[in-house]
């Protein structure tokens, strides 16, 4: 998946907001879990966190992963925004990032 690699070509944080570029039509050759990211990243916009908890993976995996994906304009950083703590969808993907960890 990551060709032995443990460091991504990017930084990036654990909270790192990700999507998919409007460009990228077909999911990237390679493992599996690049298609899943990129498959997931199409439809919502995702934390590095919350791919490695959908993937099963170690979040330091996923930010080599998710690096060479954005490296390849395949997916793309989104700014963080500001959402509202009290939103049950916000306390879910939280608790799905814990649960990551």
């Amino acid at each position: 998946m990551n060709g032995g690699r443990t460091r991504p070509r990017l930084e990036l944080e654990r909270t790192t907001l990700v999507k998919a570029r409007r460009t990228a039509q077909h999911p990237p050759q390679g493992a599996a879990e690049r298609s899943a990211a990129f498959g997931w990243c199409r439809t919502q916009t995702l934390t590095i966190t919350e791919i490695a908890w959908r993937l099963r993976l170690p979040v330091q995996s996923v930010k080599v992963l998710v690096a060479d994906l954005i490296t390849e304009e395949v997916l793309m950083t989104v700014a963080a925004r500001q959402e509202d703590p009290k939103d049950p969808d916000v306390l879910e993907r939280v608790l799905a990032g814990l649960h990551a960890l």
